[in-house]
């Protein structure tokens, strides 16, 4: 007995673009990926898996944090926090952190959430620097 085999259909181009389209990074987000990836040890904490090594999922969600909190600066709400002695310091609005960041270039911060339970270990922390580097690449991609 001959077993049937279903037969693949074939995608029309449009879709085969559109295809293309999600899984090709933007020219923006190889810009920003090249950014982070020039110091790959200031990311530690997007190691979801604390195995050591940053793999592709973890970098590119370090790129769309770096993107969204890019974003995000332009805000005046006082959500962000930074990295001092062995602690989270804030809420700060992001003039606050810019005037930090000035004081201490290498500055880490984030927008996430802390609460009690957490550790600041298991928190997302990105250098001021990668933030600000990120915005000005948005911003030439914009004009």
């Amino acid at each position: 007995m001959r077993k049937l085999r279903a037969q693949k259909k074939r995608p029309k181009s449009t879709e085969l673009d559109k295809e293309i389209k999600e899984v090709s990074p933007s020219a923006v987000d190889v810009k920003i990926e090249a950014e982070i990836r020039k110091n790959l040890d200031s990311i530690k904490t997007f190691d979801k898996n604390k195995d050591g090594i940053l793999d592709d999922e973890e970098i590119n969600h370090a790129v769309s944090k770096a993107k969204r909190w890019a974003t995000e600066s332009e805000g005046d709400e006082k959500e962000w926090l930074y990295f001092g002695r062995d602690k989270a310091v804030g809420p700060l609005s992001w003039k606050e952190i810019l005037e930090v960041h000035k004081k201490y270039p290498e500055v880490f911060i984030t927008k996430d959430k802390i609460d009690s339970s957490d550790s600041t270990k298991s928190i997302n922390w990105l250098p001021a620097e990668i933030v600000l580097k990120v915005g000005k690449i948005l911003a030439a991609d914009q004009s």
